[in-house]
């Protein structure tokens, strides 16, 4: 899907309900022109041969013309050359597949300038024998040497008719902006041109991913720089930003128009399928202080969920919560009283959680039964997408199953109890390949398929490649060894 179509302009499939979707398009390049005359055109794909020929009814259209007026808005408020618009499409049907094309009328005709792909959020899951109802996983995507193969095998994966994911979660650093950042103060401007430059060529190449199906985005510290909010520690590309706090609060409001505007990210978002399951989607970076991972209203919001889940839930977070505590350079959840709390309440629930991570660079599934409440943890940590390389991959890390127990760090009132670890990605380190310096965990992504069992939910979790496509299937190769059994959720 996506054929033909060599444009640079931007389109993204953001949140998707049953019956809407939040679509953001326009350009982060600044070369590229404001249409005057464009259009959403949603087509409805009735059939195998809409879906292969990447057509469909058209059941709905927006258009906008030169003499309504410019409708563009900019991404960062100081840059005039970049511009978007969000819409939201109404009147979707339940777990039907559409395609969204945006169209620029030149010369008296419409001319397709980008295309996307989704499938409406179902009613309720799907029972066992049926494809399953399937999110993507992944996070930390460093652009210098994927060259779109991450793009090339996600959709690969999404043009599979059973191992599809319906929709996706990226739960952080799907840019890199501290990396390689200079040794002199920017203007507000410079500051903006800059990460929209980042974003823009992250965007590029991640393409084929993010305008394939539904997209809930999460803020991770490399949004904003390493270990964000705090500039402790040794980082040579922190320098400036500690020794001049102008400089900060410039680089600081530009990133957060990225993060606002770009990827969309709320604090907290929640959605359900039916009855059957609920997701949070809780960016607990944005909010950061000393005092707290997240604000005590976002935080009490996080728990009010947690403490009224009627079915199992899937929390979806930039760090793991199977960590001990971090250190100056780089901090963990446990570092916060409010990680306490947290673990407190997931063991005062009713109901079995599934955490979606990344941040940490490996690959890895562990469960544990949270205290003495016969509710289990599955966690599910996919990380990278695309390795850090050259200096910046000495960051590099292979699965870390040395934590015998969880809470890893002591929490008052919660009872520690063994880990067991159902899989973890694998790992390279080629000595002739110097853009690696050393062992890495090899770049994937990973799918949840969720389905009814009778009154109980099973997941179904997978790992792939995301580099290398298997010749026969035309699939991205699944990750050697990675073979976990279908877990039942209460």
């Amino acid at each position: 899907m996506g054929k033909g179509l060599t444009s640079r302009y931007v389109l993204v499939v953001h949140e998707i309900t049953t019956t809407a979707v939040k679509i953001w398009f326009g350009a982060l390049l600044p070369s590229l022109a404001k249409p005057h005359n464009w259009r959403l055109v949603v087509r409805k794909v009735n059939s195998d041969d809409d879906r292969a020929n990447e057509t469909g009814e058209i059941v709905q259209t927006i258009t906008h013309l030169k003499e309504q007026g410019d409708v563009w808005e900019r991404p960062f408020d100081r840059l005039d050359k970049r511009f978007y618009k969000t819409e939201i499409i109404d009147g979707l049907e339940p777990g039907q597949d559409y395609i969204i094309e945006f169209e620029s009328r030149i010369e008296h005709q419409w001319v397709s300038l980008e295309k996307s792909f989704l499938t409406a959020l179902p009613e309720a899951l799907p029972v066992a024998g049926k494809r399953p109802f399937t999110v993507g996983i992944g996070s930390c995507f460093y652009t210098k040497h994927d060259g779109g193969q991450a793009g090339r095998a996600f959709e690969a994966l999404y043009r599979h008719p059973h191992y599809k994911p319906d929709i996706k979660f990226l739960t952080g650093d799907q840019v890199y902006l501290d990396i390689g950042l200079g040794w002199y103060p920017l203007s507000e401007e410079d500051c903006q041109n800059r990460i929209a430059d980042d974003y823009a060529e992250s965007w590029e190449l991640m393409r084929s991913i993010l305008r394939r199906g539904g997209t809930w985005m999460l803020a991770d510290d490399h949004e904003y720089w390493n270990n964000y909010p705090f500039l402790q520690g040794i980082n040579p590309y922190l320098t400036t930003l500690q020794h001049d706090n102008n400089f900060r609060k410039r680089w600081e409001a530009a990133t957060k128009q990225g993060v606002q505007i770009i990827q969309q990210i709320r604090t907290i978002r929640v959605f359900n399928i039916g009855k059957d399951i609920s997701f949070c989607i809780a960016d607990l970076r944005s909010e950061r202080t000393k005092n707290g991972f997240m604000s005590d209203a976002s935080f009490q919001e996080l728990l009010q969920w947690i403490k009224q889940l009627t079915c199992p839930g899937v929390l979806i977070i930039p760090q793991p919560l199977i960590a001990g505590k971090g250190d100056i350079n780089d901090k963990n959840l446990p570092d916060w009283e409010q990680y306490n709390a947290l673990i407190i309440a997931l063991q005062n629930g009713n109901h079995d959680i599934v955490v979606l991570a990344g941040d940490v660079h490996f690959g890895r599934v562990s469960q544990v039964i949270i205290g003495n409440s016969g509710n289990k943890l599955v966690e599910i940590i996919s990380s990278p997408t695309s390795n850090l390389s050259e200096l910046n991959g000495y960051a590099a890390s292979k699965p870390d199953t040395s934590r015998k127990t969880f809470p890893v760090t002591p929490v008052p009132g919660v009872t520690a109890n063994p880990i067991t670890y159902l899989g973890k990605v694998t790992t390279e380190n080629k000595l002739l390949d110097l853009r690696f310096p050393i062992t890495r965990t090899t770049e994937h992504f990973m799918t949840a398929g969720f389905y009814r069992d009778g009154k109980s939910v099973k997941m179904d979790i997978r790992a792939w490649d995301a580099r290398r496509l298997d010749q026969k299937s035309g699939l991205p190769k699944a990750i050697r060894g990675f073979n976990i059994d279908p877990i039942t959720l209460k």
